[in-house]
């Protein structure tokens, strides 16, 4: 069931980031990317809600922030043919690498 939350969370938050890209490119769909990035962004907290059930917070935050970062950045560079530079993909490999230490090897310290 948390791979349904995850993936629905990451590909929402995909829809509407691609909304917001195409009503912002100057084709007079303002409003409408605006209206429609903003409705698919509130219906994917319902899936971020499941994942905090689910999870710790802070591998929550890890999976639902880097990796609608990771997915958009992809996704844009794919679609839209955004340069990314070597630092950028270093970037992007050093989140991807903090995901996956924040899941796997995420032992609660007591304080």
């Amino acid at each position: 069931m948390i791979a349904i939350h995850i993936c629905g969370y990451l590909l929402l938050q995909l829809v509407a980031n691609l909304l917001f890209k195409w009503g912002s490119s100057g084709s007079g769909c303002y409003w409408m990317g605006f209206i429609l990035g903003n409705v698919i962004g509130v219906g994917s907290i319902v899936f971020m809600i499941g994942i905090y059930k689910a999870l710790p917070t802070a591998t929550a935050i890890a999976i639902g922030t880097g990796g609608v970062f990771l997915v958009n950045q992809m996704v844009m560079y794919l679609i839209y043919h955004e340069s990314l530079s070597s630092w950028a993909l270093c970037g992007l490999l050093m989140i991807f690498c903090g995901i996956l230490m924040t899941s796997l090897l995420n032992t609660p310290v007591k304080i």
